[in-house]
């Protein structure tokens, strides 16, 4: 394997169509990423918790919801950053009506004095 910086000068300078082969690479670790969020989400991790208390250490043994929603929602996260249009929060804005720009300046131009 060639270094990193070697690959991603690649990518900059799309040696031989490379940056294109590079995003669709990319694309698709990001959709094996989402497949593991349901993995993760379906498969339960057992494990053991260790709480202080008065009387001594008291350890369970069970589920590690709290560490497999970790997992999960740090992978939501990266996911909404890196392909927002796809992975991200949608959110729609409508507008209707009509805004007369020349109206709301010399309104917001005797508002200013």
């Amino acid at each position: 394997m060639p270094p990193e910086a070697t690959v991603r000068l690649w990518v900059v300078d799309d040696v031989g169509g490379f940056a294109a082969q590079y995003a669709r690479a990319r694309d698709i670790g990001l959709d094996a990423m989402a497949e593991e969020l349901v993995a993760i989400a379906d498969t339960p991790q057992i494990g053991t918790k260790s709480v202080s208390k008065v009387t001594g250490l008291e350890v369970t043994e069970g589920d590690m919801v709290e560490h497999r929603r970790l997992q999960v929602d740090a992978r939501k996260w990266y996911l909404s950053k890196l392909a927002p249009k796809k992975y991200g929060d949608k959110q729609q804005i409508e507008h209707s009506g009509q805004i007369d720009v020349a109206q709301a300046i010399l309104a917001a131009r005797k508002r200013g004095g």
